[in-house]
């Protein structure tokens, strides 16, 4: 049974991330804005405090727990600055995701000792799954025109994919870790889902709230963790 404070904080997330469909749909800047900010707010102050309490007890490597901080840093970052500028935002989110990957790397490698031989296999999904994006831009120009943003998207697509397929080794080689695992998935398919809304559906209210419901969770996910280990 969970703590009664941490109940109440998923409560309290999940309460302003359903105000969020809402806000993030309604064409209001000066609603959406705090509202998104309020809710990396929280997911970064939640992770924080945790990964110190964790680290102040011992339970967490002062070595590997910095790495973690820094990449749920970039991410609420990321949140921040998507709302004024979308190239900007998402360069927060590539280097946030290269810090989640070079985390979970760690996690996996040193800590939990999963040999390379037993992670042969995301070098296959990996490409695959960044593969995905070329090649819809090549089939259908017309519904997938990234345009001068090509090489951007391509390159944010490779950190994203990366760290969402760690996410599947987490979860299956480091089961303290399981849930950050699939926290992480769920962020690198609401990547996908925002290239579709972006680019196919731009006007669908639905496909645009699945990229926050997908992201938002999955960054719970994440912070929850983390919090689940000091206890």
């Amino acid at each position: 049974m969970l703590p009664v404070g941490i109940i109440v904080f998923i409560v309290i997330y999940c309460l302003v991330l359903c105000l969020y469909f809402y806000t993030e749909t309604s064409g209001n800047l000066k609603l959406r804005a705090p509202n998104k900010i309020t809710l990396a707010l929280m997911f970064f102050i939640f992770g924080l405090v945790y990964a110190i309490i964790g680290m102040n007890s011992g339970i967490f490597d002062h070595g590997l727990m910095p790495l973690f901080i820094v990449a749920l840093f970039l991410s609420m970052l990321g949140d921040i600055f998507l709302l004024f500028s979308f190239s900007t935002g998402a360069h927060f989110f590539a280097a946030g995701n290269i810090a989640f990957s070079a985390f979970q790397l760690t996690l996996l490698t040193y800590y939990y000792q999963v040999s390379m031989g037993n992670l042969w296999w995301i070098f296959l999904v990996i490409p695959f799954l960044w593969a995905i994006y070329p090649v819809l831009a090549h089939i259908y120009p017309n519904k997938f025109p990234f345009g001068k943003d090509k090489s951007s998207v391509y390159f944010y697509m490779a950190t994203i994919t990366t760290s969402g397929t760690l996410g599947l080794a987490t979860a299956i080689f480091a089961p303290h870790y399981r849930i950050m695992g699939i926290g992480l998935i769920l962020f690198m398919l609401s990547d996908f889902d925002i290239i579709l809304h972006k680019y196919v559906f731009p006007k669908n209210k639905w496909v645009h709230r699945l990229n926050s419901a997908l992201y938002f969770t999955g960054l719970l996910m994440i912070v929850l963790n983390v919090a689940i280990l000091t206890l």
